[in-house]
Parts: C-alpha cells; structure tokens; sequence
C-alpha cells in the first residue's frame, strides 16, 4: 500500500506571524522569543528523555565507511538516483521561489512585511486541507501521475509569477506552488522509505538531500537575480517544466499498489 503521507506544513503559519510580528517587536525580540520557547521545550521534554535512548536489538552502530557504503548502495539503483535527484530538484525549486517572495510582493507591489506575511499565508493551505485527498489519490492512481502533475503545476505557477498580474492573482499563485509541493515532496518520500529495509538510513539520506537544496535554491535564484526577479521566476518556472516532462517517463513504474 502506498504511504499515505499528510504533507501539511506550518512554515507558513511561522512566515505570516513572524512577517506580522517583525514591525511591532522587532526581529531581535523575534529570535529572543523562540529562543525562550525552544528553551522551554526542551525543559518540558526533559523528563521523557528516557524514552528516545531506547534501542531495538536490531539495531547496530555503523562505522562511517559502512554509513557512506549504505547510502552509495541507495544511490546506485535507478529507483534510488531518480528518487533523489527529483529530491534535489524539488528542495531547489520550492527554496529558490519561495525564499525571494518578501522580495517579489515588496517590490511588485509596494507591501510592507504585515501584507507580505498576509500574502504567504496561503503558502500552508493544500497541505493542511488537501494532505489526506492527495494521499488517497495516491493510493487509488499511483505516484507516477501526481509526481509530474505536482511539478508542472509549480512550474507553471512560478512562470506566471513572471507576468503582470494582479496581487490576488499572485497571492493565489502562492497557493497553487505549495500545492505542487504537496503533491510531490511527500509522494516522493514515501519512494524513499521503499528503497531500502534499512528505513532510517532512506530517510536521512532524502532529508539531508531536500535540505541541500533548499539551501542551494535560494542561493541560485540569488544569482538568477542578476537578470531580474521577473526572469528569474521564469527561469525556474520552465527548468521545472522541463524536470515534470522527464519525470513522467521516469516514475512510470509507480503506479498504483496491488490489492
């Protein structure tokens, strides 16, 4: 059976409340403030930590040559280095787009950060309310045809970031992108936890993978920006677009499971 993962994400409920906060308290007492909360978290926890240094029987302590071994051997399959790449690709993609939002509605049209915040609000909305359909899609069609959907519609959404279009068009593009990383990020993982018995290992590989592109999408729409936030969108739009025709071919064989 297909994992069903939910994909809901409160990064847009932190980005809108911070965005609101900021002009008020300030970004120094923003960072004060979830340092406090952390803080207390952690005392909170403190109590339970008996729990997380329990240990099955069946698992051992690997060496570094046999960590870097099991995640070569993941990457040697075809299934595993396709699943990774669009990893890679779709930690670029959503980084690079979503990190230069402040910058794209402050600059289009004149916001401050309370109307950025309220802009990126929707930023959270498909994951939060559609997790359980896709999921269920997933189930009854397979991967193979949500995967390239999920990235078309990202695309897509990016490249129209690009024209001139209303605000609340833009605000709804907002929407539309995080969908497409709904339908793919987590269908994507749940690839990664197939790959191997060895589970934990699949997933840190593909949860160090995503966060490497997050922070080299950022980095690369930075240097797009040379030729303007406009055509950077557009950029990343149509290599996204490019990635949805090639993944469609290249997730064929996850169709739908077996009753």
């Amino acid at each position: 059976m297909v994992i069903r993962c939910h994909g809901g994400r409160d990064g847009f409920r932190r980005s809108t409340t911070g965005a609101v906060l900021e002009p008020f308290i300030g970004w120094r007492t923003l960072f004060l403030g979830v340092a406090v909360l952390s803080t207390a978290v952690l005392v909170a926890l403190l109590p339970y930590q008996s729990l997380l240094s329990t240990r099955s029987p069946s698992n051992v302590l690997l060496t570094a040559t046999q960590l870097l071994d099991s995640f070569a051997e993941l990457l040697r399959s075809g299934c595993g280095a396709r699943t990774y790449a669009y990893v890679l690709l779709n930690g670029i993609f959503h980084s690079g787009t979503y990190t230069w939002f402040g910058l794209y509605f402050a600059q289009r049209y004149g916001l401050n950060e309370v109307g950025i915040g309220l802009a990126l609000l929707g930023y959270g909305v498909p994951g939060f309310l559609l997790g359980p359909t896709i999921g269920g899609l997933a189930d009854r069609w397979g991967r193979r045809w949500l995967i390239p959907a999920g990235i078309a519609i990202g695309g897509m959404s990016a490249a129209t970031l690009a024209a001139d279009i209303p605000l609340l068009a833009a605000v709804l593009l907002v929407t539309t992108l995080s969908l497409g990383y709904d339908m793919t990020q987590p269908l994507l993982a749940g690839i990664v936890t197939d790959l191997s018995p060895k589970r934990g290992l699949a997933m840190g590989l593909n949860v160090f993978t995503l966060f490497t592109g997050f922070g080299l999408g950022s980095l690369i729409f930075s240097g797009a920006l040379r030729f303007g936030l406009d055509t950077a969108y557009l950029l990343f739009g149509a290599v996204a677009l490019v990635a949805a025709l090639f993944a469609v071919p290249l997730f064929r064989s996850e169709g739908a499971p077996r009753s």
